[in-house]
């Protein structure tokens, strides 16, 4: 009996390992053997290694795990105060700086810190793999040569208040949301609950067929008749 138990528990993982890969793989976080890279770059044949490395890992780093790509060190425009009177911080917290290790507009998608191989190829500020040199993926905000602007964007790394902005409760029942029960899972820390990217983003979650569905990749939820906003948003 307890040996059918364990079978069944891992059945049970692989089979939900393979959806979690599924909505990665061909979706615009797949960049293994994409045209759109540099023809000078080298393709790995992988897809989790231009974030993700199980070796080698940029330790520093604590926005995602076992993350792959040096910590940004550009500067950021943020957004600033809200007309709710909240600031948002002077820099983008980790949890969004791990989108913006390759949304910023200057950073490229293929420079890692360790390249695939039996050979822990880690070289600090560099890759075996070329840098392509160019943006690709979008740029979050306008980037002006010197910062990535994002005065017109959703501010993030700002502190979810409750009541400003017609902010619900952080222990509204969200429905349907991916890797979110309440408003509370969809806040990041440290030191405060804050919204950041991944509030209502989710990067493996790329199942849209670019050029065919209207909705935008990775959300954590349709936006179908602004359900998303609704989420957080009692309007």
């Amino acid at each position: 009996m307890f040996n059918k138990k364990i079978n069944i528990l891992a059945i049970s993982l692989l089979m939900s390992s393979s959806v979690a890969f599924g909505l990665i793989t061909g979706s615009p976080h797949d960049l293994s053997g994409n045209t759109l890279l540099d023809s000078n770059s080298s393709d790995n044949g992988e897809i989790c290694v231009y974030c993700h490395t199980p070796h080698a890992a940029n330790t520093a780093f604590t926005g995602a795990p076992l993350w792959n790509k040096a910590s940004p060190v550009g500067s950021f425009v943020m957004y600033g105060t809200t007309i709710a009177g909240l600031a948002t911080d002077a820099t983008p917290a980790n949890p969004s700086l791990a989108c913006l290790s390759c949304h910023d507009g200057v950073s490229a998608i293929d420079s890692i810190l360790n390249a695939p191989g039996s050979g822990m190829n880690t070289v600090v500020g560099s890759t075996n793999i070329t840098q392509i040199g160019t943006t690709y993926g979008g740029n979050i905000g306008e980037n002006n040569g010197t910062a990535s602007n994002m005065q017109n964007d959703h501010p993030i790394s700002i502190v979810y208040t409750v009541g400003n902005a017609s902010l619900n409760p952080v222990n509204t029942v969200l429905s349907s949301w991916m890797g979110a029960a309440t408003i509370a899972d969809l806040l990041r820390g440290p030191g405060a609950d804050k919204v950041e990217c991944g509030s209502c983003h989710d990067p493996h979650n790329g199942g849209k067929v670019q050029g065919t569905d209207t909705e935008v990749n990775f959300l954590r939820h349709s936006n179908v008749g602004s359900a998303l906003c609704l989420g957080c948003h009692n309007k």
